[in-house]
């Protein structure tokens, strides 16, 4: 196993030399080997040298979970580019602004993605097939690559805010690869573990645990096109003998209630289930870890972050039920007020963290980035308690945020649009539980239309549709006369839960 804190194209090297035939990557019952990656990567690289790209293009990923993603991931980095991967879930709309904003080079796509790309190709953009760059990437003339470094930028990935468009988090190969190297120290990796992936590529989450960190110790990742059908999960963890299980608290919730034959259990080879991206509920741990007899441990983490930042361990004493664990080696955390003062154990404040793993900021934002990492310390936004042991407890995340499946929803992005519509007049969106569904979120959508305006929740619904993800659009639309307003105007998210709270809840 190698430990070097390395460029992550060289990582892949690195174990292309000392483990050129252990299987890295198992898709649709093909395996690829350490060494075949590689060579994939170099391929990728080769086509965007190419093509003309320098040091510095940017290059988006834009499919769904493939072998290919992974290979072209490594070749972007190691053409000397920076990569971008983008959520597959956006409209052509959403996908388009990012490719602006980031000036990217070129994008790699997946045959599923044909139909966004088609959209934006009047927009001048490029693109290339995997399939096509890897062909012609592998007949090229063989040439030196340009020496990548630790502390080049090596991943954007774009993250919204609670106020404005979605901003890229610029994270480094250090940033990566140190949080990497922090959690194998947490979780106890070792070359005889397996993962399976089905999670999406494009989320830091998969990418720095799932993918990265297999890559350090050699082991092996059963990747799935995603999800869904459950039975290929299943299927997955059976036959390919998987012992780490990553996922979001929804899957875990379905696998705790499902009445899954005692024989399958029998089958499984899991030592390890890791959540992350959403709160996971202590009753669901309870009942996932009594009906499959593994231990279920929840981590807290976010984009900046690159982006793990604590994690309960399997140890006894380094693990609290009820809190997102304790931070990696070499993470600091602080919590503050209002005043930028440290607040007393126990007591709720800003979670702040320091570490290798901070972004270096945000890509043409350097008022936003000013604001968020300041002294080194990133302000997370988020609400937390730190006890006497150093054990981190999320008391609300970031004010606006909804979560809904381990996705991020801010509600300025939707209301931006829905704004757009004629009959709307003012809209507010908000975040409320799940009745039946603890730690579940479901976005709610307060509407004042204009006078003499008429718009059915569906009419809406259909609207936002064409212009937003699908898991972005609300649960409930409520037609109100009116919204909660400060004296300065602005509207009251947290009247409006207040209202909810008091006279909706009981009819969702």
């Amino acid at each position: 196993m190698t430990r070097d804190l390395l460029p992550l194209d060289q990582l892949l090297a690195r174990q292309a030399e000392r483990i050129p035939r252990r299987t890295y990557i198992k898709f649709e019952g093909k395996r690829y080997t350490f060494r075949e990656m590689d060579r994939l990567a170099s391929a990728f690289s080769a086509f965007l040298r190419q093509q003309g790209a320098k040091r510095g293009d940017r290059v988006a990923l834009l499919s769904c979970n493939c072998h290919w993603y992974v290979a072209a991931y490594f070749g972007i980095i190691r053409s000397g580019c920076v990569v971008l991967p983008i959520n597959n879930l956006l409209t052509h709309e959403e996908v388009g602004f990012i490719l602006k904003d980031a000036g990217v080079f070129l994008v790699f796509h997946d045959a599923e993605c044909t139909s966004t790309v088609d959209k934006l190709r009047q927009s001048g953009h490029r693109f290339a097939g995997f399939a096509e760059a890897v062909r012609e990437g592998a007949s090229a003339p063989a040439s030196a690559f340009p020496p990548t470094a630790v502390d080049d930028v090596s991943t954007i990935l774009y993250t919204s805010g609670t106020t404005g468009r979605p901003k890229g988090a610029l994270l480094t190969h250090r940033n990566i690869a140190a949080n990497a190297l922090a959690a194998l120290d947490a979780i106890h990796i070792t070359q005889k573990d397996r993962f399976i992936v089905f999670l999406p590529l494009f989320h830091s989450f998969t990418y720095t645990v799932c993918v990265v960190l297999p890559l350090i110790t050699g082991s092996l990742i059963s990747l799935l096109p995603g999800v869904r059908p459950f039975q290929r999960v299943v299927k997955s963890l059976i036959v390919d003998r998987i012992t780490l299980f990553v996922a979001i608290p929804t899957v875990y919730k379905i696998l705790a209630e499902k009445n899954m034959p005692w024989f399958v259990k029998l089958l499984l080879n899991l030592r390890l289930c890791i959540s992350g991206a959403a709160p996971l509920p202590p009753k669901v741990i309870r009942e996932f870890e009594a009906a499959f007899k593994v231990p279920l441990r929840e981590g807290y983490g976010l984009t900046e972050a690159s982006p793990v930042v604590s994690f309960n361990r399997i140890e006894v004493d380094r693990q609290k039920p009820g809190t997102v664990g304790l931070p990696l080696p070499g993470i600091s955390v602080r919590t503050i007020g209002e005043d930028g003062k440290d607040v007393p154990s126990g007591t709720p404040g800003e979670l702040l963290v320091r570490g290798p793993n901070v972004m270096r900021g945000y890509l043409n934002r350097p008022e936003d980035t000013a604001a968020t990492v300041v002294d080194g310390w990133l302000h997370t936004g988020d609400i937390a308690a730190l006890d006497d042991e150093g054990f981190i407890k999320i008391i609300d995340r970031k004010k606006d945020l909804i979560i809904v499946d381990g996705l991020n929803v801010y509600p300025y992005e939707v209301e931006e649009v829905l704004y757009r519509h004629p009959a709307i007049q003012d809209c507010s969106m908000i975040g409320v539980p799940h009745e039946h569904e603890e730690g579940k979120e479901l976005g709610i959508m307060y509407v004042v239309l204009k006078e003499g305006a008429a718009a059915t929740a569906k009419e809406l619904r259909d609207y936002l549709a064409q212009h937003v993800a699908h898991y972005k659009i609300p649960r409930r639309f409520i037609f109100s006369s009116e919204m909660p307003r400060t004296a300065t105007g602005k509207i009251m998210k947290k009247e409006l839960r207040n209202w909810y709270r008091d006279n909706e809840s009981k009819r969702s």
